[in-house]
């Protein structure tokens, strides 16, 4: 697959930016600099003007490598310092050092380590089952992932951490946490929260504080974990609003999760459209079986959306959770459903098919 790369560039670079792109083999994104959080985090490589840096700095997304910043002369001081912190360590005059854009855009496609992945989980409806897929697939990333960031930003949900077995364990909830600039370490975050493990801390909503979960502090933790390698899930709830539009700009795949029924599928279409409006990579899981009969393809099919994993509700699971935490072996069908979630967002490549 061609690598992208993100330019930022007004009219008077773009031309040039465009033949170094092509030079280096890259497929080209134009974005705003005001709205391209989606493309900063994917893209392979970003080349900057100065007014974008201007703009992103303003904004504040996480430093990140392969940033290049390109100009018509000499950078102003404080704009090269913006990019520093934006992650670029070389500014090109265009078009005067074509040249050696490209060779930095050339050098920048070499193998780098793939990152940990991040997903969110959705229900298509009540009582999908969207939060015990969204742990299970928790747990499952953390069988085999260095560290994994569970994330629940529900605010009127009964807790993932209630679900995990976990909501008397001391640490932070969401409206505990305090960001100084918007800046927030994982390390920190791991040895703040509750864990389930050593490998699996979770971030849960604070059920007696009328406080609201802040935009800023859900991107700041999902950056931060990102940046350190962790797998991230986050349980998202159905309502549209700023937390959950951050966290669909962030995440690599949406999973949505419906009952194989009628009812399911009718209002699952809903929420599939509201995710195509925002241009979101998701798919479906269906929760059988079906009492009308309908095939997870068919399911798939009316909500319009591919089918990623089904499976069969298990009706002993409510009782077992009420007298402790989620478990999942790895051969139930919460647990298969969960390892074809993590294979699809790359959070557990060495899990056995």
């Amino acid at each position: 697959m061609t690598d992208e790369l993100l330019a930022l560039v007004g009219p008077d670079l773009s031309d040039d930016v465009a033949r170094c792109a092509a030079a280096a083999g890259y497929r080209m994104l134009r974005a705003d600099p005001e709205h391209c959080r989606r493309e900063w985090l994917r893209a392979d490589a970003v080349v900057a003007d100065a007014n974008a840096t201007r703009v992103l700095a303003e904004l504040g997304p996480p430093r990140r490598a392969g940033v290049v910043m390109v100009t018509d002369g000499e950078p102003a001081a404080d704009i090269w310092r913006s990019a520093m912190g934006l992650g670029a360590d070389r500014a090109v005059s265009l078009p005067a050092e074509e040249s050696i854009l490209v060779g930095l855009l050339s050098d920048l496609r070499s193998p780098l380590a793939t990152p940990a992945g991040a997903v969110a989980v959705i229900g298509g409806h009540g009582g999908a089952g969207a939060t015990t897929l969204a742990a299970a697939v928790a747990l499952t990333a953390a069988d085999e992932s260095a560290h994994v960031l569970l994330f629940d930003v529900d605010e009127f949900g009964a807790g993932i951490d209630l679900t995990l077995g976990i909501e008397g364990r001391t640490g932070l909830r969401w409206q505990d946490l305090t960001l100084a600039g918007g800046a927030v370490r994982a390390q920190s975050l791991h040895s703040a929260l509750p864990q389930v493990n050593d490998r699996l801390s979770v971030l849960a909503p604070r059920r007696d504080s009328r406080l609201r979960i802040s935009v800023e502090a859900v991107v700041a933790t999902m950056d931060a974990g990102r940046v350190n390698g962790d797998t991230v899930v986050v349980d998202l709830p159905r309502t549209a609003g700023p937390v959950t539009d951050a966290v669909l700009d962030s995440v690599d795949l949406v999973v949505l999760v419906t009952a194989a029924g009628v009812h399911g599928v009718a209002s699952s279409r809903t929420v599939a459209a509201r995710l195509a409006e925002r241009g979101v990579a998701a798919a479906l899981a269906v929760r059988g079986p079906a009492p009308s009969g309908l095939r997870a393809a068919e399911v798939a099919s009316a909500v319009g959306l591919p089918l990623l994993t089904a499976y069969r509700s298990d009706p002993g699971l409510p009782g077992r959770m009420e007298s402790g935490r989620l478990r999942v072996p790895p051969r139930s069908p919460l647990g298969r459903a969960a390892r074809a979630v993590c294979r699809k967002v790359g959070a557990a490549e060495r899990l056995a098919a």
